[in-house]
């Protein structure tokens, strides 16, 4: 579709230089791709437990007390 847009100096920059580089076939593209990354959500804080950041878990892969217990005797 094509349309008249403002578009700032320094985006219409990257975007020529990702058509240069060969990473994009047009500017018109680039500047697409540009705008559809701006429209992924943002990452979300790690979740915090007492001050420490929680890891993701593995579904139905549990650590009991007695494993960390037996991992640190293997030190």
């Amino acid at each position: 579709m094509r349309t008249t847009l403002d578009i700032n100096p320094r985006v219409l920059a990257a975007a020529r230089a990702k058509v240069n580089e060969g990473r994009s076939h047009s500017i018109g593209e680039a500047v697409s791709e540009f705008a559809l990354i701006g429209l992924e959500p943002e990452m979300t804080a790690p979740p915090v437990n007492n001050g420490l950041i929680l890891l993701p878990s593995a579904p139905g892969h549990v650590i009991t007390n007695e494993m960390v217990a037996e991992a640190l005797l293997d030190d």
